[in-house]
């Protein structure tokens, strides 16, 4: 069972998936995406609430921040991020051959704003909800950094599990500000690569200077649009939040968590790698990180077996103590 990539768990409607069919049937293949492509911004910027004309479309989240490490930074401006964070960010960073400035998070996974300002570069990324822990960053401490005059890229994948927490806000107030966002998680539609970047239309104009044409598929465009409208999403995000509220009482006795705001909870760990490795054996993937692991929500069948690799685990450390 997949609980490492934070995916979506729960089906989509009937009448979503019958609506899918029918695009797949009559979907003009043929031809280039070009207005699906103007419908599919129409539509997502009505659930933004922003306007069209401050959207760009991507192949998944992904590419735009290629795009923006290409258009932002260089062999003379680096990249700035918080340590840890999404790792593409780096990934990109590289791309558009930029130094990489790591600053490493405070105490509870806090910004280091004072660090993250020091640091040389003209953009910062940073993830809100935070990935891994899941935490919402603070306004005031996003209003600092765009006070710089820096580009500041609020990388918001997981915000339509916490939707009244995003910053999109901001943009009316700082030019500078970038949000990005994805149909990857609460709608479920990661393997359709669809996704947002929402900013002043300066920055769009910019970003598209430098967008390959025809990047995302015009299919996935379409079925992005009937997926926005289907009436399920408070059902999605209630399943969520009790998978989530589950998984936070089951792998408490293990270590520290963190007050998630997204699709997963974070625990820090010392025996992270066995309990990632005992989740591995009884067919539950969750994702390892460096003295820690990650769980996404999932199935009540998984929690089931999250369960009993939590007592497992458990029992294991009794008998370590009791040697």
């Amino acid at each position: 069972m997949r609980l490492h990539q934070n995916e979506r768990f729960t089906a989509h409607s009937p009448v979503g998936i019958e609506t899918i069919k029918q695009l797949v049937e009559t979907f003009p293949i043929n031809e280039y995406p070009v207005e699906v492509i103007d419908q599919v911004k129409a539509s997502y910027s009505t659930y933004a609430g922003v306007r069209p004309t401050q959207l760009v479309v991507g192949n998944g989240s992904d590419e735009l921040i290629g795009y923006l490490c290409a258009r932002y930074a260089g062999p003379e401006s680096p990249v700035i991020a918080s340590q840890p964070d999404f790792v593409m960010y780096q990934f990109y960073a590289d791309r558009a051959r930029a130094d990489f400035s790591k600053v490493p998070l405070l105490d509870g996974m806090a910004l280091d704003v004072d660090g993250l300002l020091a640091a040389p570069g003209n953009i910062i990324f940073l993830s809100h909800p935070h990935n891994p822990s899941g935490i919402l960053r603070k306004e005031a401490d996003v209003r600092r950094l765009l006070d710089s005059g820096k580009y500041v890229v609020i990388d918001e994948a997981y915000i339509d599990f916490a939707l009244e927490q995003s910053m999109v806000g901001l943009l009316d107030e700082y030019p500078n500000a970038i949000i990005l966002r994805t149909l990857s998680k609460a709608f479920g539609l990661a393997s359709l690569r669809l996704g947002f970047l929402i900013a002043s239309e300066q920055v769009v104009a910019e970003v598209e200077s430098i967008k390959s044409p025809y990047n995302v598929s015009g299919l996935s465009a379409a079925v992005g649009i009937a997926i926005m409208a289907e009436p399920e999403l408070d059902l999605v995000l209630e399943e969520t939040f009790a998978s989530r509220d589950t998984i936070a009482r089951l792998v408490k006795p293990l270590g520290r968590t963190y007050p998630s705001a997204a699709n997963f909870v974070y625990v820090e760990y010392e025996e992270a790698e066995r309990f990632t490795e005992r989740c591995a054996n009884a067919g539950l993937r969750i994702r390892l990180f460096d003295g820690a692991f990650r769980v996404s929500c999932g199935s009540t069948e998984a929690m089931e077996i999250l369960e009993k690799c939590v007592e497992e685990e458990l029992q294991c450390v009794v008998g370590q103590v009791n040697e």
